[in-house]
């Protein structure tokens, strides 16, 4: 299965506790999906603006989920637009999972550690990775 790719930013103990029981619900940093319902993704060129708008305070370890949205609704995880996006107003729509991400599955497509540099999170090179831009 091969579709349009997103991307989902997770603190790494959070990914590998969660992988133990099969599925990731962790909305965001501190929020779980019970909580909004909904798990926050993004696109190539919204990347940037996630890392710094939520993540940049952050010094542990950080991981880049690919995921794959046909394989994402294969497995009954929708993914929905939110029109207001970004409070910035210059992105376009954002991604919303509205289910958790099946931790073993073909939605998976790669994980990426990030890095940073200074006080401030790198965006990883997503070429070959087939993400939205």
């Amino acid at each position: 299965m091969s579709g349009q790719r997103l991307v989902h930013v997770a603190i790494e103990d959070d990914w590998e506790a969660c992988a133990r029981f099969g599925e990731y619900d962790v909305a965001t940093r501190a929020t779980m999906f019970d909580d909004t319902g909904f798990i926050h993704a993004a696109t190539a060129s919204q990347l940037a603006w996630a890392l710094t708008g939520t993540y940049a305070d952050l010094a542990i370890p950080l991981v880049l989920v690919v995921l794959d949205e046909e394989a994402l609704a294969a497995e009954g995880v929708a993914v929905a637009w939110d029109p207001e996006g970004p409070a910035d107003g210059g992105t376009p729509p954002v991604p919303r999972l509205l289910g958790a991400i099946p931790t073993e599955s073909a939605a998976v497509v790669a994980r990426v550690p990030l890095e940073r540099a200074g006080d401030r999170w790198l965006v990883p090179d997503l070429a070959g990775l087939g993400v939205r831009p």
